[in-house]
């Protein structure tokens, strides 16, 4: 690798996160496309070697890890849908299915500590570390949740060569505080093996998509720039986007409420009735791999 070259990258990359907002004592949630990144920091700081790459990662860490300083925090999402297909969830082993960057940070860097839900984990570094880690909330997104967290402590979220189209899984948190008629809560029972290695069975529980309701999601950042809650900038050839995640909550509670959703989802054959009250809930149990739900 370039050193020289990795240098001026290095100092660009924190003028634009200071363009887009990102400051001291932050609390981000960053959201990727890694292999983008990958592939444009290949050729700008010209790697030599397999082990460019790894140092590029780590030095990609390192240098949010700078911006923020430790009076910020730093949330990677590990998420992973194990549980929901019938599988058992070890704390640290079973790998997130959102992005080969997270799990980097999942399997190699030992400054990071996983935070608990089997479904919806993060990995965490910085002031909060230490408290999100030992929340223990048994709803994906409820008000026990980093979700709520977030939300209430004015984090951003910073997405890394990817669209808001793509990661903002932040609008489910949303859609469960508004309650929103086509989503209900369904519970799931595993085998849960927590940091110490003791395995037990758990059930925690996630607001579903009703399965009569296709959707494709629309909420994307020139939505939340024109509503003055996000800012993007080019970098290198690829973009840094910045979202303020309690002026997203505003604005999509209130499409959500009075707009029909439109801004967050494209409905193919449904349109959100607030008289529905949908008091449905339900509870998987897995028999020889097949779902019987209650």
């Amino acid at each position: 690798m370039n050193a020289e070259k990795a240098s001026a990258y290095w100092k660009e990359f924190h003028e634009k996160l200071d363009e887009v907002g990102i400051n001291k004592g932050d609390i981000v949630y960053v959201g990727s496309d890694i292999t983008a990144i990958v592939v444009n920091a290949m050729r700008e700081l010209e790697f030599t070697s397999k082990q460019d790459q790894t140092d590029f990662l780590n030095a990609l860490v390192d240098e949010l890890q700078k911006h923020v300083t430790e009076e910020g925090t730093l949330l990677f999402p590990v998420y992973t849908w194990t549980i929901c297909r019938g599988g058992d969830f070890d704390y640290h082993k079973t790998q997130g299915e959102v992005g080969s960057f997270n799990n980097f940070i999942l399997n190699s860097r030992r400054d990071f500590i996983r935070t608990k839900h089997p479904i919806y984990s993060f990995m965490v570094w910085g002031r909060d570390a230490k408290m999100l880690h030992d929340m223990d909330n048994q709803e994906a997104w409820g008000k026990a949740s980093p979700f709520y967290y977030m939300h209430q402590n004015g984090a951003k979220e910073l997405d890394l060569s990817v669209s808001a189209l793509r990661s903002m899984t932040f609008k489910h948190y949303v859609e469960m505080s508004v309650k929103v008629p086509y989503r209900y809560p369904k519970y799931f029972i595993c085998n849960y093996t927590d940091e110490n290695g003791v395995t037990e069975e758990r059930t925690y529980s996630m607001w579903v998509r009703r399965m009569d309701v296709t959707l494709t999601s629309t909420q994307d950042n020139p939505f939340f720039e024109e509503k003055k809650v996000g800012k993007t900038a080019d970098f290198r050839g690829w973009k840094i986007n910045v979202i303020d995640l309690k002026g997203a909550y505003d604005v999509l509670k209130d499409d959500l409420l009075n707009n029909g959703g439109k801004n967050v989802y494209s409905f193919e054959n449904y349109e959100i009735d607030w008289n529905d009250k949908n008091e449905v809930y339900e509870v998987g149990f897995w028999k020889d791999k097949t779902l019987i739900t209650h």
